[in-house]
């Protein structure tokens, strides 16, 4: 390891034991075939942490430590999402077109495919200095017949660190204390 990645990935925001995990070791051990087995255990991943709903998947993505994933575009055969954030931005300047996000493209599609009960697939559509973008592309009238996709069950997030977050008011709430204040 070099004195520079060591320095990176010690600074950096998933730490060195899993940016060392991540970026080192599965692409030494995985050789050529990294982006393709990352993909698969990407799915595998979705398989055991199964979400209903996009919000679902968004908060989980990022309790992964993946990044802050949102939705750009969808249609009825295809979602472009954006995957970015500190994690995200760090992991490319590492390694800049050598980053693998196969991880996330496979969980992403796993994760769509039970969502929608079509088969889907995730690839990159666009890598940027500080984030990518997954295309997410489905075929409605391919169903996900599988036995796993059938007897998934999905899981409940936990939010406790949301309700740590100040609440906003809503704006009607605010106008009306003004309005109180004023008389």
């Amino acid at each position: 390891m070099s004195q520079k990645l060591y320095n990176q990935l010690l600074a950096g925001h998933q730490g060195l034991a899993t940016g060392t995990m991540r970026d080192v070791i599965l692409p030494a051990i995985l050789g050529k075939e990294t982006d393709e087995m990352l993909y698969w255990i990407g799915k595998d991943l979705a398989r055991v942490y199964p979400v209903a709903t996009s919000a679902d998947l968004v908060y989980l993505t990022n309790q992964l430590g993946f990044g802050r994933l949102v939705l750009r575009k969808k249609s009825n055969t295809t979602q472009l999402w954006r995957l970015s954030g500190v994690i995200v931005k760090e992991r490319i300047q590492q390694d800049e077109e050598e980053t693998s996000f196969g991880l996330e493209c496979g969980f992403l599609a796993q994760e769509i495919e039970f969502q929608l009960g079509t088969v889907a697939e995730a690839k990159i559509f666009d890598r940027h200095r500080d984030y990518v973008d997954i295309l997410v592309q489905n075929d409605p009238q391919n169903t996900a017949d599988n036995e796993r996709s059938e007897m998934v069950t999905f899981i409940s997030l936990d939010r406790s660190d949301e309700e740590d977050a100040p609440k906003k008011e809503p704006r009607h709430s605010i106008l009306k204390r003004k309005k109180k204040d004023k008389k």
